[in-house]
């Protein structure tokens, strides 16, 4: 398997070591990574930083996501699950996006509960990161799957 096809498409299964290695890829790979991680609240630092490196950050970050959709999607497979469940930490982190950033003319007053339930949100999201990272990173493959051959003997 080409390194860079686990990235760029939601088809098919991959390992564990691949897993772990796109996800260290994708962390290299993005300027905001280190410090959000550091950050008691990573959503809205990650929005600044996004802000403050304009559309360049913007359209960067966007290609990020996809890549990392594209990783846990294929994990899930793995795994015999959909990759609709990666939507368990996308939406709730799209909403909080969406609540922190200030340059959308669009109008989000609809969204004012996520600032008084925005820690839930948060508990939520890492909830589901700690149970992506047991799940995908360290169990191993169902077979047989209906999402393809065992990455193994690729």
């Amino acid at each position: 398997m080409p390194l860079i096809s686990p990235f760029f498409s939601f088809h098919g299964r991959i390992t564990r070591r691949t897993f772990w290695l796109g996800l260290i890829i994708l962390t290299a790979a993005s300027p905001f990574a280190f410090s959000t991680l550091l950050s008691s609240d990573p959503i809205a630092d990650l929005v600044a930083n996004v802000q403050k490196f304009g559309l360049k950050g913007l359209i960067w970050s966007i290609a990020l996501i996809f890549c990392m959709a594209a990783l846990l999607t294929k994990r899930l497979h793995d795994r015999n699950k959909t990759g609709l469940y990666a939507v368990l930490f996308y939406g709730p982190a799209l909403l909080q996006a969406l609540q922190f950033y200030g340059g959308v003319s669009l109008d989000l007053s609809w969204l004012s509960w996520v600032q008084d339930w925005g820690w839930l949100i948060g508990l939520e999201m890492a909830a589901v990161g700690l149970w992506f990272l047991v799940e995908l990173g360290l169990y191993g493959p169902v077979d047989p799957n209906k999402y393809g051959p065992d990455p193994r003997n690729d």
